[in-house]
């Protein structure tokens, strides 16, 4: 049983129930049990081949007559007679579409991960390799993985996008909505034009695209698309390295930095990373130096305050020896929030998005270059 879109040939379809288990003859069946579970028959002696499992969920003892309704945003959804909220809802398990107003990331309190699953191949809808999801170890950030391998990782919302993504164009199809509280995270969007099709796919290989229908043309066409080129891939250039897709070689060392193995770096394998040129003298004679339009490093680990200003969060970090780098979490109207790291950054690259990374350097290593830009110290 699957969900696509009308009117638009070839068939896209954007949702499968029964992704796992498909059915080989028409002797399907589609089933509302009054509990408001739905369930996907299959033959003559009535196999369940796939359930929504609803009985799982708490429903109200006032619920009556459950019915099931697909929306017109592409959302099945299950209510009682009469009542607004949803019983059960295919938004809270996407498959390899994400639609204008899903919720991706986590809810705490029902401990639903909504992750997406890519199909195994452009005709098999069961769940591929890859698997995109919202990491919180740490402060959040949207991560790709490979089995259980990280593979892509595009960074934390920056208040106006998710930092390693690009941002909207001056022809924005859409606006964003990012929630972060005790209850649940997760990033939503609405389209600026609901008449345009528009929608976030996952393919096979694990690749991101957001894709528009085009009336005139009558087909998909790209408006974007992310992790395909070299420095998309996870931690490439090493701890403390930086990737910059525009120069060859990719990967260099972060100024203050050198290559741990120089002969593997000389052959371009870059994984064993950088390390610091001179070691740091915390508190007597370290500095700060600030790189600018990066994606910031992997937040797991990280420490996090939404509230602070980038002076309170610089002088959280200038106190603590342990930590090596800081940042705004959201970089409108001037920046606020503070972002702590205590580890090597890794994954860090050069995005044309302009979001600052203050990593702390011995004195020695704050070159003129470093001068002329923004240095702090004691």
């Amino acid at each position: 049983m699957g969900i696509w879109y009308k009117n638009i040939s070839p068939q896209t379809v954007v949702w499968v129930a029964n992704r796992e288990t498909p059915i080989q003859d028409p002797s399907g069946e589609f089933r509302v049990l009054s509990n408001g579970s739905l369930l996907v028959i299959a033959g003559s002696n009535n196999i369940v081949v796939w359930s929504s499992n609803t009985s799982l969920v708490s429903v109200s003892p006032t619920t009556r007559n459950p019915v099931a309704q697909l929306l017109n945003s592409g959302n099945l959804v299950v209510r009682g007679d009469g009542q607004d909220s949803f019983i059960w809802q295919s938004f809270d398990y996407p498959g390899d579409t994400f639609l204008a107003g899903m919720k991706f990331g986590k809810d705490f309190v029902s401990r639903n991960d909504r992750r997406w699953r890519p199909w195994k191949s452009l005709d098999d809808p069961s769940p591929g390799e890859f698997a995109a999801f919202m990491d919180t170890n740490g402060f959040p950030q949207l991560f790709e993985e490979k089995g259980s391998v990280p593979v892509s990782r595009f960074g934390p919302w920056n208040g106006l996008t998710f930092n390693g993504m690009p941002e909207n164009g001056p022809y924005a199809v859409i606006t964003h909505d990012f929630v972060f509280d005790d209850k649940e995270v997760f990033y939503r969007y609405a389209l600026v034009n609901t008449s345009v099709p528009s929608r976030v796919y996952i393919n096979p290989n694990g690749y991101f695209k957001r894709l528009n229908w085009v009336s005139r043309t009558q087909e998909w066409i790209t408006y974007w698309d992310v992790n395909t080129d070299m420095c998309s891939q996870f931690g490439l250039c090493g701890p403390n390295g930086r990737c910059n897709q525009n120069k060859s070689p990719a990967c260099s060392c972060m100024e203050g930095f050198e290559p741990r193995n120089p002969e593997e770096w000389s052959v371009s394998k870059w994984s064993s990373g950088c390390r610091r040129r001179t070691p740091l003298d915390c508190p007597n004679k370290d500095g700060f130096g600030v790189f600018k339009k990066v994606k910031l490093p992997d937040t797991r680990r990280s420490w996090y305050n939404i509230s602070m200003t980038l002076d309170e969060c610089a002088s959280a970090c200038k106190s603590n020896c342990s930590c090596t780098a800081y940042a705004n979490i959201d970089i409108r109207n001037g920046g606020s929030g503070c972002l702590l790291w205590f580890d090597d950054l890794m994954d860090v690259r050069t995005v044309d998005e302009s979001q600052d990374l203050y990593v702390r350097m011995a004195l020695s290593d704050l070159t003129s270059k470093f001068i002329l830009i923004w240095i702090l110290w004691e």
